[in-house]
């Protein structure tokens, strides 16, 4: 399995309900946040894709190799699925920089329900958000459809990327500059945050209200070296895995 098609991503639709209490006044709205993760034919966003893979090789020589490219991740058609749920087709087209041409590299799909938006990646099937979208809401298992103990190849080497994951909401309406943009409303959701000494499983997204996914980072790494690597950070003492942030760069 291409590791890189596993990450870039975002959903979701807008309701208001009101509840009314027994003596006939309303009390405020429920915000359930769909408005995070918008879903409708004709989106796109287009992204940064800058990852680094490492490779332990002969001779214990860990070779590391840097790699960017850009992913465009367009909304083209929606259909019902065999659960009766409006699922929504997302074409992803890939190209090195600005002077080459888009090309069509993969298909995935995105549903949103009023509990929860889904999104299938390579065959995996993904619960991204929750409703409503709220610091009470209790962290669930997004990766409930996907075994932890898959393997995937990452440079030859076998790797158990979902180990230990669990989502849960960190912030909620935060205003942040992601990728030269300025975003008043931005919720992120961190899809593992573990590690030992021999595994870092670190994956986060972030949502801003009415766009969509805007920045994701991975860092799954694992190393052998512990005695003599105490107190170096990751990204030097890894042996295997990757690192990966996407980050928005144009949009509709």
């Amino acid at each position: 399995m291409n590791f890189l098609k596993f990450f870039i991503p975002f959903l979701i639709v807008s309701s208001v309900i009101f509840q009314s209490c027994g003596d006939g006044t309303d009390t405020a709205p429920i915000e359930f946040g769909y408005d995070y993760f918008p879903l409708e034919i004709g989106k796109y966003i287009e992204y940064d894709v800058d990852s680094v893979i490492y490779d332990i090789g002969a001779g214990n020589n860990v070779t590391i190799r840097n790699n960017s490219i850009q992913v465009r991740e367009e909304i083209t058609d929606s259909f019902p699925d065999n659960e009766g749920r409006l699922v929504y087709r997302i074409e992803r087209f890939e190209r090195a920089d600005e002077t080459q041409e888009w090309r069509v590299n993969d298909v995935w799909t995105a549903a949103v329900t009023n509990r929860q938006a889904e999104r299938i990646e390579e065959n995996l099937r993904f619960i991204k958000m929750v409703f409503p979208v709220s610091d009470n809401t209790n962290p669930w298992d997004g990766n409930k459809y996907i075994d932890e103990n898959l393997v995937i190849s990452v440079a030859g080497e076998s790797i158990f990327i979902f180990k230990n994951w669990l989502y849960e909401y960190r912030t909620i309406g935060e205003s942040l500059n992601v990728g030269g943009f300025p975003f008043d409303d931005v919720v992120t959701v961190y899809q593992a945050d573990e590690e030992n000494f021999i595994e870092l499983r670190e994956s986060y997204e972030r949502y801003a209200r009415g766009i969509g996914l805007v920045e994701r980072q991975m860092r799954i790494l694992d190393t052998q070296c512990i005695a003599d690597c105490v107190g170096q950070p990751w990204e030097e003492k890894a042996e295997k895995g990757f690192i990966v942030r996407q980050t928005i760069r144009d949009y509709n």
